[in-house]
């Protein structure tokens, strides 16, 4: 769940947003899922069908329609072939996808996959999907350097409560516009 300080006064407390459980079992069920369609498929494309077809031949041996016909056999043999990896491709997807934490501080916000970026490096805030989906860009621009970069907060993915409080935080210390002036004014 979300570890919350004190941070009204921006100083002193620490905001957390971990992976949200929510997401990843919908994910696992999934993968479950997929996974187990795979093996189902394996089981009827390489095995029962090819043997159904088969006794059902050798007891009639005229031309009469088989139990699985057309391409039943060859699209469940593709199925098995493709959908265990896939599940297995998409768990490591989902695992990478909500990975770590985001922490405030009050004055840096930390994410996976992105350096330690201090609040006064948000060049721009996007909050184009905010309302409706609960997705912000936070464009910063590394000090020193003219790299820019892009921090997506999810609130879907990770912990909803502590995700929109790191973001009202952030909105709150940048100016009304949600925009900070650049280290750099050439970036812009």
């Amino acid at each position: 769940m979300a570890e919350v300080l004190d941070h009204s006064t921006g100083s002193g407390g620490v905001i957390i947003a971990r992976g949200s459980r929510d997401y990843r079992w919908r994910r696992y069920a999934l993968v479950i899922f997929i996974f187990g369609w795979g093996i189902w498929s394996i089981h009827d494309g390489f095995y029962r069908y090819p043997q159904e077809n088969q006794a059902f031949h050798d007891k009639y041996p005229f031309d009469v329609k088989i139990p699985h016909p057309g391409l039943d056999v060859q699209f469940n043999q593709w199925f098995g072939r493709i959908l265990p990896p896939l599940s297995i491709v998409f768990l490591g997807w989902v695992l990478y996808n909500s990975r770590s934490s985001y922490q405030f501080d009050g004055q840096t916000l930390s994410v996976p996959g992105h350096p330690s970026v201090p609040v006064q490096s948000i060049v721009k805030i996007d909050r184009s999907r905010w309302d409706r989906k609960g997705i912000a860009y936070l464009h910063y621009q590394v000090a020193g350097t003219s790299k820019l970069g892009a921090i997506r907060l999810d609130d879907f993915i990770y912990d909803r409560v502590p995700t929109d409080e790191i973001f009202k935080h952030i909105e709150a210390i940048l100016e009304p516009g949600g925009t900070a002036e650049p280290d750099n004014p050439a970036v812009q």
